[in-house]
């Protein structure tokens, strides 16, 4: 289980942080370039989007796998303990079903999206779709590893 959380540590958390820190930089670049040279870097609200989405998308991952989700670990925090094992293992079930149905969404867009374009870049719009789709095959990875490590009782 160890190299399936290395792979969502990094994919959910490092990157996720990397990502942010060049979308603070790249707007930083750009609200100089227009304060001081009244010019505005023509790509980086486009880039700025990509960035963002992608963040967000992996992070959802590296929040399920540090058990972050908020709702399920209120709720599970305070239940006996017993009662609390088989109620996470749901929980992570119904996450891994809601992941596996944002995939299927996550998909469509992906066939109808295949001509559309960013302005400035010239990307494929489904880029966004396809990191959604990455982000919650991360998750549905780290749901199902902890689920095993659950029912082997290596986890709290």
């Amino acid at each position: 289980m160890r190299p399936i959380h290395t792979c969502v540590r990094f994919f959910g958390s490092t990157l996720p942080a990397l990502l942010i820190g060049v979308l603070v930089m790249i707007v930083l670049v750009d609200v100089l370039a227009r304060n001081f040279f009244s010019m505005s870097i023509y790509w980086v609200h486009e880039l700025a989007v990509v960035l963002l989405a992608a963040s967000v998308w992996l992070g959802i991952s590296g929040a399920a796998a540090e058990g972050q989700l908020f709702g399920i670990s209120f709720l599970v925090d305070r239940l006996p303990p017993r009662t609390a094992l088989w109620t996470r293992v749901l929980a992570d079930v119904l996450v891994i079903a809601i992941a596996a149905a944002v995939i299927h969404a996550a998909w469509a867009q992906i066939t109808t999206a295949r001509f559309t374009r960013f302005l400035t870049l010239g990307w494929p719009k489904w880029i966004v779709a396809a990191l959604l789709a990455f982000g919650m095959g991360l998750v549905i990875l780290g749901r199902g590893a902890a689920i095993v490590e659950y029912l082997r009782g290596k986890r709290a």
